[in-house]
């Protein structure tokens, strides 16, 4: 066992579920997801996995513009982009991690968590979802002050 192998699964493909423009109701119309919509749900799936400490730079000015113009360029500025279509999505993330968490397995706990939350939000198969690892978070030491 001196050697190691990295198998990849795709976890997430059309065939294994299929997008459905079925309309139940019989009321026709389009129905359009805008990308800031897509990168709001990806950036509260990210935050929520362990080892995350934070997307992208997400203080100060960037935040700021971020949170005003709400577009696509604003969103990848806050660390999610993405190029959405009618069934598929590719998303590209840069991440801040937290010391300590064994980076490969966080990096893939993201990617299987935003597949299976964009197919179950909004019915999106992620076609690829890039990770930048851009900074380590390392936990402070000493003891915080709580001033009063």
């Amino acid at each position: 066992m001196g050697t190691s192998e990295i198998v990849a699964v795709e976890v997430f493909h059309p065939d294994a579920f299929p997008f459905s423009t079925e309309n139940p109701s019989g009321v026709p119309g389009a129905t359009k997801i805008e990308p800031n919509v897509v990168a709001a749900i990806v950036g509260h799936v990210v935050n929520s996995v362990s080892g995350v400490d934070r997307l992208g730079n997400t203080g100060g000015i960037l935040r700021t513009v971020a949170d005003t113009v709400r577009s696509p360029a604003a969103a990848r500025a806050t660390g999610v982009g993405v190029e959405a279509g009618q069934k598929e999505a590719i998303i590209d993330l840069d991440v801040v991690m937290v010391y300590g968490h064994r980076i490969p397995t966080v990096v893939q706990e993201i990617r299987e968590t935003v597949a299976q939350e964009l197919f179950d939000q909004i019915g999106l198969v992620a076609k690829e979802i890039n990770v930048g690892v851009i900074g380590i978070e390392f936990p402070s030491t000493t003891p915080s002050r709580n001033v009063q």
